[in-house]
């Protein structure tokens, strides 16, 4: 049955806020201000289970006082935690919620969501799946969009989980979009990436050494080995690249300059795209408004950025390097063949 997030933690804040005012109110004191000061319903046996539930499970200080049987905390300096307490928790919680749908599916799904019932408020009940999100505006205020996942087998998460946590090589049939037909590949799992909407698998190809970036939903009959190997220590995609344009790289840096108008240029302002960016003024080509730049960085990711250039049409047009450039304008050449037939 799905709970409110909500609901325990408000009651939780203001049972806490009232005992820690070291007033020594009596329960039926307490029921009456939860409801007149704080609009909370609760009744007596609703309080008792919850003044069991501080002081069991959270290690709430709370005592009664002998004369005037009023409830304080033992320590004053206690607070409840404010992760237990905090509205804002509900609400970043149901944002997690929303976010974990990502990985939905998946190994890592199912840890996270361990961790997260072990920090909940109701762990026996409180769960990923069992957080309830109302229809109201201010639930509507974040959320996350983009192509949807492409369905990946709960085997080949099986598979490649086991092969990550024990650095076993794997075997598995792969068709890349260059190739006309899939071919056997032995590599070792290095990482998972998430990109644009896809997993990814960053591995070493041991039969060519060299790393290379595997789609999960076309990696077809994994086969795990028995061979174990040692996971280098610049292993992490991160390391090779900024990973600006996804999570295509090369072995080989160059350095990049592009001139940028219009909203292109505006877009490409308000990022990091490589290594020693610089952006400047372009003076000899300002660009029909007159807010031309020329945007410089140093990258390993040509494949991606000649993709991503090409997509801005005339507001990008490539200075360096030559491969980008030629790149370019044999694109716009067969373009010009096409709008001529």
């Amino acid at each position: 049955m799905a709970i409110d997030f909500t609901e325990k933690a408000k009651r939780f804040q203001a049972i806490d806020e009232i005992i820690a005012s070291g007033r020594k109110l009596k329960w039926n004191q307490i029921i009456s201000e939860l409801n007149d000061k704080y609009k909370i319903k609760t009744g007596r046996t609703s309080f008792f289970r919850d003044i069991k539930e501080l002081t069991e499970k959270y290690q709430a200080p709370i005592d009664t006082d002998f004369e005037t049987s009023g409830y304080f905390y033992t320590d004053p300096k206690y607070r409840l935690p404010r992760f237990y307490t905090d509205d804002n928790a509900a609400k970043a919680a149901k944002l997690i919620k929303t976010l974990m749908d990502i990985v939905k599916g998946n190994p890592l799904y199912k840890e996270a969501q361990e961790v997260f019932e072990s920090l909940a408020i109701e762990k026996q009940d409180l769960s990923i799946e069992n957080i309830k999100i109302n229809k109201s505006p201010d639930n509507d205020r974040i959320i996350f969009v983009g192509a949807p996942n492409k369905d990946i087998p709960a085997e080949t998460w099986r598979l490649l989980d086991k092969a990550l946590r024990e650095n076993l090589i794997i075997t598995f049939d792969y068709q890349s979009l260059t190739d006309t037909k899939p071919s056997p590949r032995r590599v070792q799992p290095w990482q998972l990436i998430f990109d644009n909407g896809n997993w990814n698998l960053h591995a070493l190809d041991v039969i060519k050494n060299g790393k290379r970036r595997y789609s999960l939903g076309e990696m077809k009959n994994i086969q795990l080995t028995k061979e174990v190997f040692t996971l280098p220590k610049d292993y992490d995609f991160r390391k090779m690249t900024r990973g600006s344009f996804g999570c295509m790289c090369h072995d080989c840096f160059l350095d990049y300059k592009i001139h940028l108008h219009g909203y292109a240029a505006r877009y490409a302002k308000n990022r990091i795209w490589g290594e020693n960016q610089n952006i400047s003024p372009d003076k000899k080509n300002p660009g029909p408004d007159g807010d031309g730049i020329i945007l410089s960085f140093r990258s390993n990711q040509l494949f991606s950025i000649r993709r991503w250039t090409w997509q801005w049409a005339d507001e990008a047009i490539p200075i360096a390097p030559e491969e980008l450039v030629t790149d370019w304008q044999e694109r716009r050449k067969r373009v010009n063949l096409i709008d001529e037939v």
